[in-house]
């Protein structure tokens, strides 16, 4: 998150092979957007080492591997060879963004489990995203059996009064000597001041219109399931319903086919007109803006709305080839002014500090993926202050995620000194239910919710 984490993993190769003439390879798995800057990092700034890309359709593994040899590849390529790359020596195998292997019963996981290396070491801003068994995953990857049986560990931390904050100490104590955790405060105490300011819109009439037909006709019969009391709560419709309430929020064009989207103009979203807004103040005063959303959809409306207003821009999703040259694009380009990526794409393992305004179009389901996102702008290198603004959709389940969001913020931090239909089995019936409420004003109540 902005710490420094890849330099500390460079210079901990770098020692092993100049003092420890280490001459086995190592091995960096890492999420594809960051491939090339791990690459480039090590070519800059580690030159006993020499980087090597696995990846690709013509991928190929050397039968023999020169001193300094780091091997960089994807957790995809990490599933698909697993069985390959199982078979060679490791001296250290790093787990970049260690959280895409928390969950202990997939298949990633797995192959990451059966490597073999002296060392494993996760590196990740977020252990905890949900809840406190993703810890307990990724300590097993790394140090297997530590903290005991899974059961054993659900039992004293996660069931019943396992807030309770004696456990928590305890667990906090237990992981201290295999942990290390590195806070802003506490290692860069030069970085510039970084503000959050959370901006609040409402719904047009088109968007509440389209908000009661979501809710009327889907979300009276799942309201009716949650009330039965019985243990079969239709998650997966759930979440679904849920994902298309804050798409409506974000703007209706976002659940329409290309062919419909003109039918909606830019006066159809509250959230829009905020947006565009502080955009236009944003450039006005010559800053650089990064922008994330969570879908794909809303991120092409931005782009469409940015290059009919011939605003240079860059950007990464999940379909971006080219990662590296958008990246560069935004940081080095003084025509390329906005940076607009999916959250889940954009916003872990790279560098955009030239960028000192920060846009969360939608909230994501907890903080810890927001920060990371933001702390591609507020980072090491940094030498603006960086203003964040959060926009929230008054009234709608926006405003309730919101809240959610920051007293869920408070797991890691007693801990450690995704985005999913299993998420929902944390929320209480009454939760549920109210995620999936009526907004509770109409544009025409705007001056007397005031």
């Amino acid at each position: 998150m902005g710490l420094g984490k890849t330099h500390q993993v460079m210079g901990l190769m770098a020692w092993l092979v100049s003092a420890k003439k280490e001459n086995r390879p190592f091995l960096v798995v890492c999420p594809t957007t960051v491939i090339s800057h791990w690459e480039r990092k090590i070519r800059e700034h580690a030159h006993v080492l020499c980087p090597k890309v696995y990846h690709g359709i013509d991928r190929e593994l050397e039968a023999t591997f020169s001193m300094g040899a780091v091997l960089i590849t994807s957790y995809g390529i990490l599933l698909r060879d697993a069985d390959r790359l199982a078979k060679i020596g490791f001296s250290l195998a790093i787990f970049d963004e260690a959280q895409y292997v928390k969950n202990p019963e997939a298949k990633t996981y797995e192959a990451a489990a059966i490597l073999n290396a002296d060392i494993k070491i996760g590196v990740t801003g977020t252990p905890v995203e949900n809840r406190l068994g993703e810890l307990k995953a990724l300590m097993d990857l790394v140090l297997t059996g530590y903290l005991g049986s899974s059961d054993g560990f659900a039992d004293q931390y996660e069931r019943g009064d396992a807030g309770e904050r004696g456990r928590r100490e305890a667990l906090r104590r237990l992981i201290r000597p295999f942990a290390l955790r590195r806070t802003k405060s506490a290692v860069l105490t030069e970085l510039p001041e970084k503000i959050e300011d959370i901006r609040y819109c409402r719904l047009t009439d088109t968007q509440v219109k389209l908000y009661r037909q979501a809710i009327s006709g889907r979300g009276v019969s799942l309201i009716r399931a949650i009330e039965k009391g019985d243990d079969k709560i239709p998650y997966l419709h759930i979440f679904a319903l849920l994902t298309l309430l804050k798409q409506i929020c974000n703007h209706p064009a976002s659940i329409s086919s290309d062919a419909e989207q003109d039918i909606y103009g830019p006066e159809a979203s509250g959230k829009w007109q905020l947006f565009t807004e502080l955009l236009e103040t944003c450039l006005e005063s010559d800053l650089k803006i990064v922008v994330y959303s969570q879908f794909v959809s809303m991120i092409e409306i931005i782009r469409a709305h940015l290059g009919k207003n011939n605003i240079g821009f860059a950007g990464i999703t999940g379909q971006t080839r080219l990662r590296a040259r958008e990246i560069d694009r935004f940081n080095n380009d003084p025509e390329c002014r906005v940076f607009a990526g999916s959250l889940k794409a954009g916003g872990t393992g790279i560098d955009l500090t030239a960028g000192s305004v920060v846009i969360h179009y939608d909230r994501w389901w907890n903080a810890a993926r927001e920060d990371q996102a933001t702390d591609r702008v507020h980072r090491l290198g940094q030498t603006r202050g960086v203003q964040v603004f959060k926009l929230v959709t008054e009234g709608t389940l926006e405003e309730k995620i919101s809240a959610m969001i920051a007293r869920k913020k408070t797991l890691m931090a007693d801990v450690i000194v995704e985005n999913d239909p299993g998420l929902l089995k944390s929320f209480t019936r009454d939760d549920l239910i109210d995620l999936m409420a009526m907004p509770i004003y109409a544009q025409g109540d705007r001056e007397s919710a005031a």
